[in-house]
C-alpha cells in the first residue's frame, strides 16, 4: 500500500519504501501514537486501476504530508481533544496550510523551519530566519533545557525574536557543543495564552517523545511488521498496533498488581510490581559522589510489556517474583547508569575544552 520510491527518513534517502504521517499524543505520565495518514504518492494517481486493486477508497485525492497532518488537526480539534499544542519539523513548519489549521483551531505550535525561512520583522521588513538570528545580540541567548534525557538534560542556547505580529514569535537554538549550526522555530502562541520562552522552549522538547512512539511501534508491537497490500488492511494492522502501544503507555504509567498466589489482587502486598514514579537519583554538582542507593527509572514501555507477559505468564509465585526482582534489579541499574551520564555531563560543563 503506497508503496514507491520516495525519500525515507529512516534511511536519509530515496527508497522503494511506504510513508505514513503520525500524529502522537505526548503528556508528562507517556506518550503515545493517537493518529496516523497514509501518503499516497503522486504516482498512484496515474489512473484508477492501481487503487482500484489496492482497494483505495474512491473519494481520495492527493494530499501532501503537511495536509495530511493538517487533516489531523483539524479532526483532533473538531472531536474536542484536548490539546494545547503542535509541534513539527522542517517538512511541516514550512507549511502554510499546516499552520493556518492550528490557528484556526485556536491551538498553539512551535514548527522548525528551513534556514531560508522568511518573517516579518516589527520593522515591516522581511528578513530569512537566519539574518534575524545574526543580529541577536549576545546577552539575548540563554542556556536551556528542552526536557530531560537518559544521557542528561538536552541543554541548548536559546532566543528568541518578535515578528510584525504579536502572537508570532520566531526561536532560534544553538548546540553548546556547535553553535555555528542553529535551528529555527516559528512560534504561535494563541490569544489570550501568555508567550515565555520557557513554554516554547518546553514544547519544542516534546518532539523527542513523539520521535520515540515511533520507535516502540516498530520494537514493542509491529508497526512495521506487515506485507498487507490492501488499504483497509493497512489500516486495521495500524490502529491494533497503535492501540496496543496506547495499552503500554497506560500500563507504564499505572503498572497493575500481580497476581497473588491465591488469585487474588492486592495493592501493596507482595507480588506487586514497582510503583511507576521515577525514584532515581541525580547528581547536582561535579563534585557529587554516587549514592549507595540509586533508586530506579520509571517503568518504560519496553518494561510495561515485560511486566504484563511476566503478569499473565503461568508459572510459580516464586518464578513470577524472579522476574519481578529481575526488573527491579533492571530499573536500578539503569538509574545508575542515568546518575552517572549526568555526572559526565557537569564535570564536562565545569571544565570545558
Amino acid at each position: 500500500m503506497g508503496v514507491a520510491r520516495q525519500y525515507a527518513g529512516i534511511t536519509g534517502q530515496v527508497e522503494n519504501c511506504q510513508t505514513v504521517v503520525f500524529a502522537a499524543y505526548v503528556t508528562p505520565r507517556g506518550h503515545a501514537p493517537f493518529d496516523f495518514r497514509l501518503y499516497l504518492p503522486k504516482s498512484w494517481f496515474r489512473g484508477r486501476a492501481r487503487r482500484e486493486r489496492a482497494r483505495v477508497p474512491a473519494r481520495t485525492t492527493f494530499a501532501t504530508k503537511p495536509a495530511l497532518a493538517a487533516a489531523m488537526v483539524t479532526a483532533a480539534a473538531r472531536a474536542r481533544v484536548l490539546f494545547s499544542w503542535v509541534a513539527g519539523d522542517e517538512v511541516y513548519g514550512r507549511s502554510g496550510r499546516l499552520r493556518q489549521a492550528c490557528e484556526k483551531a485556536g491551538k498553539g505550535y512551535v514548527l522548525a523551519v528551513p534556514v531560508n525561512f522568511a518573517v516579518r520583522l516589527p520593522s515591516g521588513r522581511e528578513a530569512a530566519v537566519s539574518s534575524v538570528a545574526a543580529m541577536v545580540p549576545a546577552a539575548a541567548w540563554e542556556t536551556r533545557s528542552c526536557g530531560p534525557g537518559c544521557k542528561g538534560r538536552r541543554d541548548y542556547r536559546w532566543a528568541w525574536a518578535a515578528t510584525a505580529s504579536p502572537r508570532h514569535w520566531l526561536l532560534v537554538r544553538r548546540s553548546l557543543a556547535d553553535p555555528a549550526d542553529p535551528a529555527f522555530y516559528y512560534c504561535h502562541v494563541p490569544q489570550g495564552r501568555s508567550a515565555t520562552l520557557t513554554v516554547l522552549v518546553t514544547v519544542t522538547g516534546k518532539r523527542w517523545p513523539a520521535e520515540e512512539c515511533h520507535q516502540q511501534g516498530k520494537g514493542q508491537t509491529g508497526l512495521d511488521q506487515h506485507q498487507v497490500r490492501l488499504w483497509c488492511s493497512f489500516c486495521r494492522h495500524t490502529v491494533l498496533s497503535m492501540c496496543a502501544q496506547a495499552l503500554l503507555a497506560v500500563a507504564a504509567a499505572h503498572p497493575a498488581p500481580a497476581p497473588l498466589p491465591d488469585g487474588t489482587l492486592a495493592a501493596g502486598r507482595a507480588g506487586q510490581p514497582p510503583a511507576w514514579r521515577d525514584t532515581g537519583k541525580l547528581p547536582a554538582t561535579p563534585a557529587d559522589r554516587p549514592p549507595a542507593d540509586p533508586g530506579m527509572v520509571k517503568v518504560s514501555v519496553p518494561e510495561a510489556r515485560r511486566l504484563a507477559r511476566l503478569a499473565a505468564a503461568p508459572m510459580t509465585h516464586a518464578a513470577r517474583e524472579a522476574g519481578y526482582a529481575w526488573s527491579r534489579w533492571r530499573r536500578r541499574h539503569q538509574a545508575r547508569a542515568r546518575w552517572h551520564h549526568y555526572h559526565a555531563r557537569l564535570k564536562a560543563a565545569a571544565h570545558p575544552p
